[in-house]
């Protein structure tokens, strides 16, 4: 799919360089064909040496030229002056691809003043070690190829899905964007329970971390909806059962329900912030 195509990164942080790591591993794209910018010249000298691609300080109207898809990987506060830069060099033959939280399609678009076809990627921190949950959604310009493009960079990092109902994005970020911390909310809960046990504390961190882990692989491998496993490792009369009840009675299904619908609206506020804060 990517054989010959030109990919250029702006931002080459984490989840910049994430992808170009990604992209690199699974031979996606050749690594004459792959660039990244940053605004700090050790930073670039430290890609271009570490990876061995040609890497820009400040200058990605240079880069983006003749390039077939453009990765947005900055911070939503500086993508309107990011793509004024670029906006006069970029065709409605190139495909950008976003991962700027709480900014919409719409208003790359209206950033970008013509028909570039846009997605808005949403994956999270585990992308950094080929175990992330990314989301794709469309702009009105970007076709099913497009998509299938997005699909494979993102898909060399972890799991990825579309979804076409642009206001889901904010549901998106709360649960999955946000998620790894409320896992490791529970998972240094689970630790310090094992330790108050008497659990050495670094055993107790790796049960921990297995169970967790081990018990999403059973959701996404089985397809089995959590309810029914948990009924599993449910023996009527057994210690489970008391330990399920001390977490009911400690509330933390309403709590987890309540941070992914405030951080849901959270992330809302924040787009209509950055909207307006940019057209003032």
């Amino acid at each position: 799919m990517f054989i010959n195509r030109k990919v250029a990164i702006i931002g080459v942080g984490k989840m910049g360089e994430t992808l170009l790591k990604g992209l690199l591993k699974n031979k996606l794209i050749e690594r004459e064909n792959l660039s990244g910018s940053t605004a700090e010249k050790e930073l670039s000298e430290k890609v271009s040496k570490k990876y061995k691609i040609k890497t820009y300080v400040d200058n990605n109207r240079e880069m983006v030229q003749e390039k077939d898809i453009i990765i947005l990987a900055v911070k939503p506060q500086i993508v309107k002056e990011v793509i004024s830069e670029i906006k006069e060099v970029v065709t409605k033959e190139q495909l950008l691809i976003s991962i700027a939280a709480a900014t919409s399609t719409s208003y790359l678009e209206e950033c970008l003043e013509k028909k570039v076809p846009v997605i808005r990627a949403m994956p999270n921190t585990p992308a950094l070690i080929n175990e992330g949950m990314t989301v794709l959604c469309p702009g009105r310009y970007a076709e099913e190829s497009h998509l299938q493009m997005a699909k494979a960079i993102f898909g060399a990092v972890g799991l990825v899905e579309v979804i076409q109902e642009e206001e889901l994005m904010d549901a998106v970020t709360a649960l999955s964007g946000s998620g790894p911390a409320y896992a490791y909310v529970i998972m240094e809960s689970l630790t310090e329970g094992g330790v108050r046990m008497g659990l050495p504390w670094e055993l107790a961190q790796k049960l921990s971390a297995q169970t967790l882990l081990g018990a999403a692989k059973m959701v996404l491998k089985t397809g089995t909806p959590p309810a029914l496993l948990k009924e599993a490792v449910t023996t009527p009369g057994g210690v489970t059962v008391d330990g399920l009840m001390e977490l009911e009675e400690g509330g933390i299904r309403v709590a987890l329900i309540k941070a992914v619908s405030r951080t849901t609206e959270k992330s809302k506020e924040l787009s209509c912030e950055g909207e307006i804060a940019s057209n003032q």
